[in-house]
C-alpha cells in the first residue's frame, strides 16, 4: 500500500505540470484523462490473476498516481476559479465535500463488498470514475474566471 502513496506524490506532481505546460493552465483535462485512466487501472487490478506482489505494486502506485493527480487540481481549480478575495474559501468549501464524501464511502462500499463480493465493489468503482470523467468534462476548457478574464 505504500506504493499507493508514492504514486500520488508523483502523480500530483506529473498533473501540475501537465496541467501548466501541455494544457497551458487549464486543469480539467488532466482531470478527465487522470479520471479515466483510473478506472483502467483499477480495471487491471480487479482482472489481474493471482497474486504477484510486484505487480499490484506497480499497479497501486499506478491507481496512486491518477487519483492523487485530480484531487490536487480540483482544489487547485477550485481556487483559481474564485474571487481572489474567496480563493481559501472556495478551497475550503471543496475540501469540505471531498472530506464528507472520504468519510461517507467507507459504510456503503463495505456493505457492497459484502453483498455482491469484490466484483462489485471493484464494478462500483469503475462506475464512480466514469461519473466523475463525465462531470468534469463539461469543464474542459476553464481556464480563469470568467469574471476577471
Amino acid at each position: 500500500m505504500c506504493w499507493f502513496e508514492v504514486g500520488g506524490f508523483f502523480g500530483s506532481l506529473a498533473a501540475g505540470w501537465a496541467s501548466d505546460k501541455i494544457f497551458s493552465g487549464k486543469r480539467n483535462p488532466v482531470n478527465v484523462i487522470f479520471s479515466l485512466l483510473v478506472v483502467l487501472s483499477i480495471s487491471a487490478l480487479w482482472l489481474s490473476p493471482g497474486v504477484a506482489v510486484l505487480r499490484d505494486s506497480f499497479l497501486m502506485f499506478v491507481i496512486g498516481f491518477l487519483i492523487f493527480g485530480p484531487q490536487m487540481l480540483i482544489g487547485m481549480a477550485a481556487a483559481e476559479l474564485s474571487h481572489k478575495k474567496a480563493a481559501a474559501t472556495a478551497t475550503g468549501f471543496a475540501g469540505c465535500f471531498a472530506y464528507l464524501g472520504a468519510a461517507a464511502a467507507g459504510g456503503p462500499l463495505g456493505a457492497i463488498t459484502n453483498s455482491w463480493g469484490w466484483g462489485g465493489f471493484f464494478v462500483i468503482l469503475g462506475i464512480c470514475g466514469l461519473v466523475a470523467s463525465l462531470l468534469l468534462l463539461p469543464l474542459w476548457s476553464v481556464k480563469v474566471n470568467p469574471k476577471e478574464a
